[in-house]
């Protein structure tokens, strides 16, 4: 029997940043070292993930012994959509669609590809967006309303 290799959508970061950001909301203050080692995450990227998620305003990384990471928003005001695009950019499913004229339309003049990609970029980023991270959270493990 074989193994079938997965492709998966998501970069590696971008799901660390999810998972990372529902396990402090259930765990405020939690050191790195401690959320890398019970989420099986290797700890120097999670680290790294960690740090963007500070400077795209996500979370607070205090240093010290009353130190740890804590959420900077409300889970309940960021989506999917806004982790991923925080940690790695908009989301698009090919870049030809930033382009003014994809290599295909320079060449015949037109290209369908084009609005395919589109239309599914744009489901995409609608599901993603509707999809809010305090709904990820088992009600008994939500933390109150005040942020760290």
């Amino acid at each position: 029997m074989t193994t079938k290799a997965y492709r998966t959508l998501l970069k590696r970061e971008e799901s660390y940043a999810v998972h990372a950001l529902l396990y402090v909301a259930e765990h405020p203050g939690a050191p790195a070292a401690r959320i890398a080692e019970e989420l099986e995450l290797p700890r120097d990227f999670l680290a790294k993930v960690l740090r963007r998620l500070g400077k795209a305003g996500l979370v607070h990384n205090l240093a010290g012994r009353t130190g740890g990471v804590r959420l900077a928003v409300d889970l309940g005001s960021l989506t999917l959509l806004d982790v991923l695009e925080a940690v790695s950019g908009p989301v698009v499913i090919d870049t030809c669609q930033t382009l003014e004229r994809c290599p295909t339309q320079k060449r015949t003049g037109a290209c369908s590809l084009n609005g395919a990609w589109l239309s599914v970029s744009r489901q995409v980023r609608e599901s993603f967006a509707g999809v809010r991270l305090d709904t990820l959270i088992a009600p008994e493990s939500r933390p109150p309303a005040t942020l760290g």
